[in-house]
C-alpha cells in the first residue's frame, strides 16, 4: 500500500511540475509575443475559411502568414484551398509548437513551413498571398517592407487593422467586408 501511495504521489507532482512549466511557457510566450509588436491572439476557426475566400486564395498561391500563431490560418489554407506553399511566422514559443503539433496531427507538414524566426528579418519576396492579423503599428512597418520586397501583384489579407494607403500608395484597396465581427480589408500592391 504505501508504494501505491507514494507513486500517486510522484505522479500527482509531475503532473503539477508539467502544468506549472505550461503557464510558464504560455506566460513567457506572451509576453515574448507583446514585445515584439503582436500578441497571441488567434482568429476564431470557423472564419479562418470565409476570410481566406474573401481574399480570392486559390492552389497557385505561395501564402505567407505573418505572426502565424497556432498555424489555424496556414493548415486552412493548405487543406481548403491546396495553396502551392504555405509558409508562417511566429516568435513566441507556445503557439509556434502548438502550430507545429496541429499542422502535424493535421498531416500537413510536408505542405506547411513554419518558421520561428521574426519575420522582419527575412526576405517576404517569395510570396504572391501574404496574411497578417497584426495591431496597427507593425501593420504599418510591413507596409513598408512588403512594398519594398514583394512582386507587383501581390494580395495582401489583413484582418481588423488596415493598411493606411494614404500613408502607403503602393498599395491599392481592392475590398473590404465584415467577416463575422471582423471587418477583413484586402490590398494588391501595385
Amino acid at each position: 500500500m504505501y508504494i501505491v501511495e507514494q507513486i500517486s504521489l510522484l505522479i500527482l507532482l509531475a503532473a503539477e511540475f508539467a502544468i506549472t512549466i505550461a503557464v510558464i511557457l504560455i506566460l513567457v510566450s506572451g509576453l515574448i509575443s507583446s514585445i515584439h509588436g503582436a500578441p497571441y491572439v488567434p482568429i476564431r476557426k470557423k472564419l479562418t475559411k470565409d476570410l481566406l475566400f474573401f481574399g480570392g486564395l486559390s492552389a497557385g498561391d505561395v501564402f505567407y502568414d505573418l505572426g502565424s500563431g497556432d498555424g489555424r490560418i496556414l493548415i486552412s489554407a493548405a487543406k481548403n484551398f491546396r495553396v502551392q506553399k504555405a509558409i508562417g511566422y511566429e516568435v513566441a514559443l507556445w503557439p509556434y509548437l502548438k502550430s507545429k503539433f496541429l499542422i502535424k496531427r493535421s498531416c500537413l507538414d510536408g505542405r506547411i513551413d513554419v518558421r520561428r524566426k521574426n519575420f522582419f528579418k527575412d526576405n517576404l519576396s517569395g510570396a504572391n498571398f501574404i496574411y497578417m492579423y497584426l495591431f496597427p503599428k507593425l501593420v504599418d512597418k510591413l507596409a513598408y517592407k512588403i512594398a519594398g520586397e514583394c512582386q507587383v501583384g501581390t494580395k495582401i489579407l489583413c484582418p481588423s487593422f488596415p493598411i493606411d494607403i494614404a500613408k502607403h500608395p503602393g498599395f491599392k484597396l481592392l475590398k473590404s467586408e465584415k467577416i463575422g465581427r471582423i471587418t477583413a480589408y484586402l490590398y494588391e500592391k501595385i
